[in-house]
């Protein structure tokens, strides 16, 4: 993602949404006879941060951290759990790799999630990420989950139920609808929230719409409200005007270019509104 947040803030919205998911590290271990030099660790979703790659030749263990020299021995894909080493070990080595994984959310992923969450908060807030205040994070993190779990939904919808000519029957769908059940939780749980703090796509915002006179092709004053009774008078607001610009490709045909004329609009009657800020 291009635009950046604070770090901190970031990593408190994750840490929200893993505790939420209950999607903590879990650690595994296994070893190799060198065979290759590809090899499935069995799990998927791998912390390359934590995994520790060693080779034993006659007994000699030979120790490969995940650290950036790491690079120059193996790569590893972490979405999938497969090891490649960069050149194949010699026959009578054996492999040793130690290290924790995720059951459904890798850490990457998270951020990614994070990040879309963020963006669909702070659109139309001023006040900066780092300084909203706590539930409203904890309402961004749960807004993370949801994402998450759309995320799992549309992976595990590839998941079909097998039945065999034995009546033997594997329910692989369960797993999908477990998740959809969970999202449809944390979805109402974060709407709820949401709401009550007015933030997110569903904000309740007041607004005064403007149109345009045409007889002189210009705003039409809007004025302060006032109560019934009072008689003071006329204030007029100067809102902020938007340049109303849409940026597009320049339209192929030249002909298309010069099309407004620029004119002094007509005369119109002004009122005896006072003018002020």
């Amino acid at each position: 993602m291009t635009t950046t947040y604070d770090a901190a803030t970031v990593s408190t919205i994750t840490t929200i949404a893993r505790n939420f998911l209950r999607d903590f590290p879990k650690f595994f271990q296994v070893s190799f006879d060198a065979v290759g030099r590809t090899y499935e660790l069995g799990s998927p979703n791998i912390d390359s941060d934590s995994l520790w790659v060693a080779t034993y030749v006659n007994n000699a263990p030979v120790t490969i951290t995940s650290d950036t020299s790491a690079s120059s021995y193996y790569s590893l894909d972490a979405r999938n759990g497969i090891l490649r080493f960069n050149t194949t070990p010699s026959a009578s080595a054996s492999i040793l790799v130690e290290g924790y994984y995720y059951e459904w959310v890798l850490p990457s992923d998270l951020e990614f999630y994070a990040g879309h969450s963020i963006e669909q908060h702070i659109y139309n807030l001023d006040l900066p990420l780092e300084n909203m205040s706590a539930i409203v994070i904890d309402t961004i993190g749960m807004h993370c989950v949801v994402e998450s779990l759309w995320g799992l939904l549309t992976e595990y919808s590839r998941d079909i139920d097998i039945t065999t000519s034995e009546s033997v029957h594997i329910p692989a769908s369960q797993r999908f609808r477990m998740v959809q059940s969970l999202l449809d939780y944390w979805s109402k749980a974060y709407e709820r929230q949401a709401k009550s703090l007015n933030i997110g796509l569903e904000r309740i915002e007041v607004m005064n719409l403007r149109r345009v006179s045409r007889s002189t092709n210009r705003f039409v004053p809007i004025y302060k409200s006032k109560e019934l009774g009072e008689y003071g008078p006329i204030e007029r607001l100067f809102p902020e005007i938007s340049e109303g610009m849409i940026v597009i490709e320049e339209p192929a045909d030249k002909q298309l270019n010069n099309v407004f004329v620029d004119i002094e609009p007509g005369v119109s009657i002004n009122s005896s509104a006072i003018y002020g800020m």
